[in-house]
């Protein structure tokens, strides 16, 4: 039987991934969404190849690969290669991990924080004068975070609604057609019935009050569906953003440009 690995990340995030642990066996690990990589979340945080790990001698590292949650170790975000020290947090846009070597933690000090400590003293003219340029700037990458989420929750809620009106507006038009086509039916029904016992002659036939009956239907139906999906990316939409909430909890209104 295979031995687990001397080094791996635990999910540490809330979640149906929480406690998962991905050992970090091979040169190198892609990280993200497609089923291509060698580490899949099924996470909308994260990008579809988001990050990368690979050993180099006796230590791991972690590259971002341009994904648009960004990648941090230990609160801060990552522009380049990071080497990883056992204990340290290492985040893929809003899911934390737990990086552990041989389930010790490293004995070598680590220069950052686990934790965003908002000290703020004296402000002046709404401007951060005695904040760590990388503490502020992670703030800033929530507020961008939330922000781009919710113009894409916006935009999706402004779609069902248009679904919504869309299908309405076609229901009441073929519900009105499908009337006016079974109301000419039911006459011409009345005319054949009426002429059939004041004259042996048949008058011709006329289905054409049936054919504009089943168009009013189909457009009838159409409206339905449509209804019926805007009203599901509606509740897609409001779910997200509850998640985006949850996920990406907003920084103290001193952190947040203005």
């Amino acid at each position: 039987m295979a031995q687990p690995s001397a080094t791996y990340l635990v999910v540490e995030s809330a979640g149906q991934d929480h406690g998962r642990r991905i050992d970090l066996v091979g040169n190198r690990l892609t990280i993200g969404r497609l089923p291509t990589c060698d580490v899949r979340f099924d996470d909308l945080q994260v990008s579809r190849t988001h990050a990368t790990v690979w050993r180099r001698g006796d230590a791991d590292y972690v590259e971002d690969l341009g994904s648009s949650g960004g990648t941090y170790v230990n609160n801060v975000v990552i522009t380049g290669p990071r080497e990883l020290r056992a204990g340290d947090t290492v985040a893929f846009a809003g899911l934390r991990l737990r990086y552990s070597a041989d389930g010790s933690e490293d004995p070598r000090p680590r220069q950052e924080s686990q934790q965003v400590r908002y000290d703020i003293r004296e402000q002046r003219a709404d401007e951060i004068n005695n904040v760590g340029r990388d503490q502020f700037n992670y703030s800033q990458h929530i507020v961008q975070q939330r922000e781009s989420f919710f113009r894409e929750i916006a935009a999706t809620k402004t779609k069902a609604r248009w679904l919504v009106w869309t299908g309405v507006a076609l229901f009441v038009i073929g519900l009105g057609i499908a009337y006016v086509g079974g109301f000419n039916y039911l006459q011409w029904f009345a005319d054949v019935w009426s002429s059939s016992t004041a004259s042996s002659t048949a008058p011709e036939l006329d289905f054409s009050g049936l054919l504009i009956a089943a168009v009013g239907g189909l457009i009838n139906t159409v409206g339905v569906l449509l209804v019926i999906i805007g009203i599901v990316l509606h509740i897609v939409a409001t779910s997200r953003r509850k998640r985006v909430n949850r996920d990406f909890p907003p920084p103290p209104p001193q952190y947040r440009r203005h």
